[in-house]
């Protein structure tokens, strides 16, 4: 998914689409996985809990934890979320 002026504009955005970390594009893939900012907090948490950070977008959102224990998983879940709406 990419931020378009049209999309912008149908949710009534009037802030800038450049990332107020880096000033690139804001992109979901940009804000979410290649910002500094959002590759300093993963690699935290790969370090962390020794879980390796998604590749892309999709993954993200779906078969980034596949093998991982169904509770587990779900308490990883939970974590990033809070990690996503912080960015």
């Amino acid at each position: 998914v990419i931020l378009t002026k049209d999309n912008l504009i149908k949710r009534r955005w009037v802030g800038s689409s450049r990332c107020c970390f880096c000033d690139h594009d804001e992109t979901i893939q940009h804000l979410f996985l290649d910002c500094p900012l959002a590759k300093l907090l993963w690699r935290t948490i790969h370090i962390a809990f020794n879980i390796n950070p998604p590749v892309d977008s999709e993954s993200l959102c779906g078969t980034w934890l596949t093998g991982v224990e169904h509770t587990t998983a779900a308490r990883i879940r939970i974590g990033i979320c809070a990690l996503l709406w912080a960015i």
